[in-house]
């Protein structure tokens, strides 16, 4: 069983190494998913300032460099796939958002340069990952040697907290290890109360009550998946730990990880805060941002 996606894999390129990184992972995506692959470069408008005729046509010639060699690259990898091009003048992130109106998946560089400039340290990443319609996916270098077998090896990552972001997150995570026939991993991380009780003295809890509680959670947010994909292995991780520390140290050596837009717990605020900021720069695989179907994040 798999879930259904329309529209194609759209991949943004800027002609910088990361780019075409990000270009050969969204054909292969492409593939497995039997979908078309739409490759877009986005041009920042110059603005009155370097608005002239010459100008313009400068940036429409580099734009339609970059995507006819990233074109003819697809074509040697993956002839079997559609492929389209556009060269977009747009400010880059509204230009990607807009994109994953009608895309199945928007894959973007962990870096860039030009229309896509520090893509992944400032505020197309963030743009991009809380607004899209569709999951995006951010393609990251392979964990370093010394790190890579630390993690669930060979394996997709998936943060779960309850909530119906991670439910989506889930949702794709299953799909995906059904299409690669590999294992999931579903991680958990949980943190005991922070607060204090009377007279200012520390705020006891029995452990191993909260630690139940917290793997039942994860029991039955993957129990519904895993019913629907039984031949899909399944580990389930509870810990205590940060949620971004958990997940990026499971990222070491797996295909992906996967999260929602927003969630619950450790995962609250997961786009503005630690955990994303920590899978962008620091985990050892591609990253994917799965939303709820038809809802921005916000």
């Amino acid at each position: 069983m798999s879930v259904e996606l329309t529209g194609p894999v759209v991949v943004g390129v800027d002609g910088s190494p990361a780019a075409v990184t990000a270009l050969r992972w969204a054909a292969d995506e492409a593939a497995l998913r039997e979908l078309p692959l739409k490759i877009v470069y986005v041009s920042e408008d110059p603005g009155p300032r370097l608005g002239d005729g010459e100008a313009q046509t400068a940036l429409s010639s580099a734009g339609h460099r970059v995507t006819e060699h990233a074109m003819t690259e697809v074509r040697a990898m993956r002839p079997d796939i559609t492929l389209t091009s556009e060269v977009l003048r747009d400010d880059p992130a509204h230009g990607l958002i807009k994109e994953s109106e009608s895309a199945a998946l928007v894959v973007v560089g962990s870096r860039g340069h030009g229309g896509f400039h520090d893509l992944m340290l400032g505020s197309t990443s963030l743009q991009v990952s809380m607004h899209a319609r569709s999951a995006v996916a951010v393609v990251r270098p392979p964990a370093a040697p010394e790190q890579a077998g630390i993690g669930a090896v060979g394996r997709i990552v998936v943060g779960v907290d309850g909530s119906p972001q991670s439910g989506a997150a889930l949702a794709f995570a299953f799909d995906e290890a059904d299409r690669r026939g590999c294992g999931i991993t579903a991680v958990h991380a949980w943190l005991g109360p922070v607060t204090t009780g009377a007279a200012g003295m520390p705020f006891v809890y029995d452990v191993d009550t909260l630690r139940e509680q917290e793997e039942t959670v994860l029991a039955t947010a993957v129990a519904g998946w895993h019913d629907r994909y039984p031949h899909v292995e399944l580990e389930r991780i509870t810990m205590e730990s940060s949620a971004a520390a958990a997940l990026t140290e499971q990222s070491m050596g797996a295909q992906l990880v996967v999260v929602g837009c927003r969630g619950l717990g450790g995962f609250t605020g997961l786009l503005l805060g630690s955990v994303s900021q920590a899978l962008i720069h620091h985990a050892g695989c591609p990253v994917v941002v799965a939303h709820l179907r038809g809802e921005a994040g916000e």
